[in-house]
């Protein structure tokens, strides 16, 4: 369902993955290791993310970790469509 509504596979793994975990900062090797994706492609939809505010991103010892940006105007519908299509999954 989420592949449907995103513009990309990449993308809607990276919402899902961030709105699942809205607690976790994860580094860009653990996302591509984690979503079985190709770095470039995960390289660009993360800027995509974060240029569109759904995700921030900060540097912590040599590494940019990324997480859900909880002031995203759409944070609590995004969160919703999440759930909603994983209980649909089941």
């Amino acid at each position: 369902m989420l592949k449907d509504l995103f513009a990309s596979k990449t993308q809607a793994k990276l919402i899902e993955m961030f709105f699942r975990n809205p607690n976790r900062k994860f580094y860009q090797r653990e996302i591509v290791r984690t979503l079985n994706e190709s770095l470039g492609g995960v390289q660009y939809e993360l800027r995509r993310l974060v240029n569109l505010g759904v995700i921030k991103a900060e540097n912590h010892n040599s590494k940019k970790y990324y997480f859900p940006n909880r002031d995203f105007y759409l944070y609590s519908e995004l969160r919703d469509i999440i759930f909603k299509t994983a209980q649909r999954n089941i």
